[in-house]
């Protein structure tokens, strides 16, 4: 991927997961990690032993060349003999935070909400999400809803990161 093709970075915060599916029935565990996947990239943050509610609080950077292009997430169990485990998928976009970079909000006060999503049919949405102007920076707190499993869902901020020479 050649770099003037980068229109921003994205960098992903993977704050927990909750309540995420057991996957070794004999110890009644999961040893979890999250993968991120944008086109070719994909990201991954480490694993946390033994737990269904993990704290990872780990950011991730992603290039991002095309903003309606989504983000897939999967959280994986860790298997040391066979392979890891999928305990669910979820998507989300970078429209609406690209969108809100694009904005002059520099004389916003801090806390503005520049847009609020909400949960329904077609996305992965766990509940409302606000794209906020925040400490001179445009973020979006996410919760994700896993899907093809019975439950789990993992939260997310994002950050909008601009690129030194390129417009939006």
């Amino acid at each position: 991927m050649a770099s003037e093709d980068v229109i921003g970075k994205l960098s992903v915060r993977v704050v927990r997961g909750q309540n995420l599916v057991i996957a070794d029935s004999l110890t009644k565990t999961s040893d979890t990690y999250v993968v991120l996947s944008y086109g070719s990239q994909r990201v991954t943050t480490s694993v946390q032993k033994k737990n269904s509610n993990p704290l990872w609080n780990e950011v991730l950077l992603l290039p991002v060349t095309y903003p309606t292009k989504p983000v897939k997430l999967e959280v994986f169990d860790e298997d040391k003999f066979t392979t890891d485990d999928s305990l669910g998928v979820a998507e989300f976009n970078v429209t609406d935070i690209y969108d809100a970079a694009k904005l002059d909000l520099k004389h916003a006060s801090d806390g503005t909400r520049v847009k609020t999503l909400y949960p329904v049919g077609t996305n992965y949405l766990g509940s409302e999400s606000h794209v906020t102007w925040k400490n001179g920076k445009v973020v979006q707190d996410l919760i994700l809803k896993l899907k093809n499993v019975d439950s789990g869902s993992v939260v997310l901020q994002l950050e909008w990161v601009h690129v030194p020479g390129v417009t939006l």
